[in-house]
């Protein structure tokens, strides 16, 4: 059994409250516990029992025949004067127990897991010393936690009170983390475990700190922070925990797509990777493809509008993104209208135009390339159709049934598709001039 098991034993449910004399009290108390126990290499009351019987023998031998020799005693001496020191100090902040025991072993121990090993190595090795030896550290134990009962060192806890004993001897922290590691930025919950406390004061290791009791923290740049937590009681009582945080730096995902005026199906299209801080990568081509190469090539079956992704990805799986929606919208193919036009008054033309017509701008017709399917239509303020051609040759020269339309605004709506299957669906308003 441990030393640390021992105290939490004895401990059970209470908490501590030191005094500033416990040391030296623990000390005395401690020498006397050792005194009364027989342990062959240390001087106790069975030496001094052993000593005063000698010493009664020699005398009596001394007086009652005058020739014999005085006889020397030192084989009857301790061999050693080491003993088993349990020193206990600051115990409200950390409770470090040091055990030190050299006689057998040659070492000091200078921690509680250490002497809870020694323990248990001395209690197997079969010799009484070793056992004797061990229980001497379990008796200093019981002698401790008495000692400081008896003069009134402890005190029961209180309802959710401070648990030093699952606080500290239990080698767990005052307070929990919801994440000690994480991608910046990282957003933290932390759950202060002290219980009733009159005040906290978080720390969090960037410059921030907080008195609330469970805060909520972001780390927004990446390194190493230490949080540390310090409750108070009204009684001056103070204790305080520490936790490391991790938080990684985030990639950033940036690319370009080549060629620019892509022209859908026709081209296959280059996903250009200018991400930064990454080792992997996926991308998501909007058709229902994706790849995990640093710089794919794709070729598209359909035109469509489609929106294409990259996620980056660094070695500690933090991750950035970046979408382009209808990343081939500016295709080189397009249909275009003018927003006025001059009819010629001498008569209709049938819409025909030609390079000479479009000087002096008699026509309505769009600029356009790539378009295969074409349907127009003009109408009125009032939404009457004074005009429809389904020819992207024909346009419209201001006449209605033989008559030039009065000057005003009139309303466009187009619809068609290009070459490559791209739809397109289009509306408008143009003003008719009239000629002075």
């Amino acid at each position: 059994m441990s030393v640390r098991e021992l105290f939490r034993r004895r401990l059970g449910k209470e908490s501590v409250s030191p005094r500033a004399s416990l040391q030296d009290d623990l000390m005395k108390h401690l020498a006397r516990r050792e005194f009364m126990h027989f342990i062959p290499s240390r001087f106790n009351i069975y030496y001094l029992g052993a000593v005063a019987a000698a010493g009664i023998t020699a005398g009596l031998l001394i007086f009652s025949s005058p020739r014999t020799d005085r006889q020397k005693t030192d084989n009857n001496k301790a061999v050693s004067s080491d003993t088993v020191e349990i020193n206990v100090f600051d115990i409200q902040a950390t409770l470090p127990i040091v055990v030190r025991e050299d006689n057998v072993t040659g070492k000091r121990i200078t921690d509680v897991e250490k002497a809870g090993k020694e323990r248990s190595a001395l209690s197997h090795t079969g010799t009484k010393e070793a056992r004797d030896t061990g229980l001497v550290i379990e008796a200093a134990v019981t002698g401790v936690v008495d000692s400081m009962k008896s003069k009134g060192l402890f005190v029961p806890s209180r309802p959710g009170g401070m648990k030093l004993q699952d606080s500290y001897m239990n080698g767990t922290a005052l307070f929990e983390l919801s994440v000690t590691k994480g991608c910046a930025p990282l957003r933290i919950h932390f759950t202060n475990n002290a219980g009733s406390v009159d005040s906290c004061r978080w720390t969090f290791g960037d410059g921030g700190y907080s008195d609330e009791i469970n805060p909520d923290w972001i780390y927004d740049v990446d390194g190493e922070y230490r949080v540390t937590l310090k409750v108070f009681n009204s009684d001056g009582y103070h204790a305080s925990s520490s936790a490391r945080v991790t938080v990684f730096p985030k990639p950033e995902a940036r690319f370009e797509i080549s060629p620019q005026e892509a022209v859908i199906p026709d081209d296959r299209i280059r996903f250009m990777n200018y991400s930064s801080g990454a080792v992997h990568y996926r991308w998501d081509f909007g058709d229902g493809d994706t790849s995990i190469l640093f710089e794919p090539v794709h070729k598209y079956k359909d035109y469509n509008n489609y929106d294409v992704s990259l996620v980056a990805y660094s070695e500690w799986g933090c991750a950035d993104s970046l979408t382009v929606h209808n990343a081939f919208s500016d295709s080189k193919y397009f249909i275009e209208f003018p927003n006025a036009f001059i009819p010629n008054t001498g008569g209709s033309s049938g819409g025909l135009y030609s390079s000479k017509s479009d000087e002096v701008a008699q026509v309505f017709h769009p600029v356009y390339s790539g378009v295969t399917e074409y349907q127009l239509k003009i109408f009125s303020k009032l939404g009457v159709l004074i005009f429809e051609s389904n020819d992207i040759n024909t346009g419209w020269d201001g006449y209605y049934k033989g008559q030039l339309c009065n000057a005003g605004v009139y309303i466009w709506k187009v619809r068609g598709s290009f070459i490559n299957g791209e739809p397109f669906v289009s509306m408008g308003d143009v003003t008719l001039l009239r000629s002075p």
